[in-house]
């Protein structure tokens, strides 16, 4: 078991501020770049071909993994989640992260997916070619990402052959994306929803979740610093409304944080905010299968609950598949594991989920 973190004060941080400073990641993604691709590292049970998806004035690394026999039905598009992450899920400095983690989730569902017999897609969120800078400047909004989604969905049906069905799956802030692209166009090519370890709470609310997981006696830890919890949620409450913050209580707080971001990344978390997952999976008429670790620190597993309570009455099929033993990427976590040691694990995300989905997907295909 590999465990690396490059910025030695992530040691010290809470996964709510590490979601807070990629809300800026996210923001200025579209400027980021080019980074290209490695070479693709070929096995004899599948088939891998870079793609390119283009949109909102961008051009986005992508992957495409195949059985061996390049055909499918099922095709199965990867949203990322939270932070600049090349094609393979890695959160990397170079992208303007403030930390290293190579989680490589996107890429062992794939291929494992691939070898279930299910084509999938998966694509960067950072290291993209800006091709229009007016373009990519005035599409960094939350809402965006649906664009890309919706790009990606139509780049692999044209591209492989012989696909009846495609799913999206959304891992984490992905999951809210997927979910608002399905709600604003219904037309849109998909046949199924899979949720990733995404929220059902708004993201404030998650951040806010996070950091009462580790407070104590009203008092939580940021880095070095150790602040009341009332301080922090007076911030991230008038953050949240657009509000300034008063300089007397951001004294009082660690200069990292919503708090410390500029207006543009608060304005995308605001944003991020206002898109309410429970609603809209509780209207989604697609069938939806809901996979949840149960030793996720970065989304607590039971948002998972709250979104498969929304489904009730839905006549749509839903399933819910949990994993007691794994975190938000799906790797097996030691018993007693810090969660941002939890969270940095490096070893490979464990197959029975790409399998789970793979299932799943033939059975309501019958």
């Amino acid at each position: 078991m590999r465990i690396k973190v490059a910025v030695p004060l992530t040691a010290l941080l809470t996964t709510a501020v590490l979601l807070a400073a990629a809300a800026s990641v996210s923001f200025a993604a579209a400027s980021v770049g080019p980074v290209f691709l490695q070479e693709m590292t070929m096995t004899t049970d599948i088939i891998e071909k870079p793609l390119t998806i283009e949109a909102n004035g961008t051009r986005i690394p992508a992957v495409l993994s195949l059985p061996k026999s390049g055909k499918a039905e099922w095709a199965v598009v990867i949203v990322p989640g939270s932070f600049a992450n090349d094609v393979d899920g890695n959160i990397l400095a170079e992208m303007g992260n403030p930390f290293v983690s190579k989680p490589h989730t996107n890429k062992d569902l794939a291929r494992r997916l691939a070898q279930d017999g299910v084509a999938a897609l998966r694509y960067a969120r950072g290291g993209v070619t800006v091709v229009d800078k007016e373009i990519s400047a005035a599409h960094r909004h939350f809402v965006d990402r649906t664009t890309v989604v919706a790009e990606a969905v139509r780049l692999v049906r044209s591209t492989v052959p012989g696909i009846k069905w495609s799913a999206l799956a959304g891992h984490s802030e992905g999951g809210p994306v997927a979910l608002l692209l399905l709600s604003r166009d219904p037309a849109v090519k998909v046949d199924a929803y899979i949720s990733l370890s995404a929220p059902a709470r708004r993201i404030f609310d998650i951040m806010l979740q996070q950091v009462e997981k580790s407070m104590k006696d009203g008092v939580v830890t940021m880095g070095p610093m150790k602040i009341p919890y009332s301080d922090y949620k007076q911030a991230m409450d008038l953050v949240r409304k657009g509000q300034p913050v008063p300089p007397d209580l951001l004294k009082r707080l660690p200069p990292f944080g919503v708090h410390a971001m500029d207006e543009a990344s608060k304005q995308y978390l605001r944003e991020y905010d206002a898109v309410d997952s429970v609603d809209l999976i509780a209207h989604l008429t697609r069938p939806v299968l809901i996979v949840q670790g149960g030793e996720d620190t970065s989304v607590y597993p039971d948002n998972a609950d709250l979104l498969l309570a929304a489904r009730k009455g839905n006549p749509a099929p839903t399933e819910k598949a949990f994993f007691p033993s794994l975190q938000h990427f799906y790797k097996k976590v030691t018993p007693g594991l810090e969660p941002m040691a939890a969270f940095n694990l490096e070893t490979e995300s464990d197959p029975c989920v790409a399998d789970a989905i793979a299932a799943w997907l033939v059975k309501i295909a019958k």
